[in-house]
């Protein structure tokens, strides 16, 4: 039940963040609730089950995440380039990317590296243990990228979707929350940074 309110929660305040124009400062504030519905909501379904997140990981699972993050963003960079001539596919990227160009870059970064943790806390903890084993790379993914759609910006749930199968991989593979936040944290804060000068 927690994990059920938790999900809508964060897609009511996912949709309301996103839809905010760049330049007013309650974006912000926004995102940050949307992280802490996420990290609180998490927490609280993983205690009721008597669980715990397991941070621990091998080295190779660090590299592992570092290289597939990196990877990804190589990808989309190059897809950007194809992006800019296609205008319905590039206006609402622009208008996501001018709360970077418009507002604090800072404030941008920390709210995105927040929320990196926060969803994979979600989706990657909370969501994946109340799955069933053999259906929990499938159900977060989708769910996930279901999520993000409600944004309004067709190549941000395309981007959800890939990067929703890069951090279950990971997570199936090394068994611990660590690698999955690692490669959404270099592909977020890379897409931030770059994305705006390719676009």
């Amino acid at each position: 039940m927690a994990v059920i309110a938790t999900g809508v929660l964060a897609a009511a305040a996912l949709a309301w963040s996103l839809r905010i124009e760049a330049g007013d400062p309650w974006f912000y504030p926004a995102t940050f609730i949307l992280a802490a519905i996420y990290i609180v909501g998490s927490l609280v379904a993983v205690r009721l089950v008597g669980s715990r997140f397991r941070w621990h990981v091998s080295r190779r699972g660090i590299r592992d995440a570092v290289v597939g993050g990196g990877l990804l963003a190589l990808v989309f960079f190059a897809g950007a380039f194809l992006v800019r001539f296609i205008p319905f596919l590039r206006d609402p990227v622009d208008e996501l990317l001018d709360h970077a160009r418009v507002g604090s870059l800072v404030f941008v970064l920390i709210t995105t590296a927040v929320n990196g943790v926060a969803e994979e806390m979600f989706y990657r903890g909370a969501l994946w243990r109340a799955v069933k084993p053999g259906y929990r790379m499938v159900v977060t993914t989708v769910l996930y990228t279901a999520v993000t759609a409600l944004a309004g910006v067709p190549l941000l749930a395309f981007a959800a979707a890939a990067l929703g199968v890069l951090v279950a991989v990971l997570r199936e593979r090394t068994q611990s929350l660590t690698p999955p936040i690692i490669a959404h944290l270099i592909w977020s804060v890379s897409m931030l940074v770059v994305l705006p000068q390719v676009v």
